[in-house]
């Protein structure tokens, strides 16, 4: 995946590494992430991709040259990299229609509360085109916990009526994950506003 001549790029598995050894956060992720990012390395090559937006990274972006977008800031944060601090139940996103050619979001929709439909409609607005994953079917010790048994069929209601283009499987011991890819996303349909009362014509008698 030697893809480093383009602007936007997936981080080495060298770099990557290099990064756990510095935030242990990232250890044991490598195996899903580079799933993932094969399939950004596809369409970065076959879509110009040269622009894109990664949800929540920790400390910085695995795709090398995107935006990301965090509702908070943490101190170990690399400043050299654009950061929107917004969160993302927060609706609209501060980004312009179809600002980003890629969206990536791994391990994030669950955080977002019951706000995972408004989140996609947003995704759909900002992005081309989008690699989210989400953990499924795991059972947690306390049910209130967000990673608390996603159904494949609860998240793909979360994306309706968009179907994703792809749905690739990735398992970790017990723990199993799908990566969703989706090319030219939809923007939303605008939502109409009701008529106000007294703009209705009233019947004649």
């Amino acid at each position: 995946m030697r893809l480093a001549h383009y602007p936007i790029h997936p981080i080495a598995r060298a770099d990557f590494d290099a990064m756990v050894k510095e935030f242990p956060y990232y250890r044991n992720r490598w195996g899903y992430m580079s799933t993932a990012l094969l399939e950004a390395a596809r369409l970065i090559t076959t879509d110009d991709i040269t622009t894109a937006l990664e949800l929540g990274a920790p400390v910085r972006p695995i795709l090398v040259g995107a935006q990301v977008m965090d509702k908070t800031k943490r101190p170990e944060y690399d400043d050299s990299i654009p950061a929107a601090t917004h969160d993302a139940t927060d609706f609209p996103w501060p980004f312009a229609d179809k600002s980003f050619d890629l969206f990536l979001a791994l391990q994030v929709f669950e955080h977002l509360k019951a706000s995972q439909r408004e989140a996609f409609l947003e995704v759909r607005r900002i992005a081309r085109h989008a690699i989210l994953s989400l953990p499924i079917d795991w059972v947690m010790d306390d049910p209130r916990n967000c990673h608390h048994m996603i159904s494949e069929e609860r998240a793909l209601s979360w994306f309706a009526p968009v179907v994703p283009d792809r749905t690739i499987e990735h398992v970790t011991g017990r723990r199993k994950r799908l990566i969703f890819v989706f090319e030219d996303l939809p923007l939303p349909e605008p939502i109409s506003s009701p008529v106000p009362e007294a703009a209705v014509p009233a019947r004649s008698s």
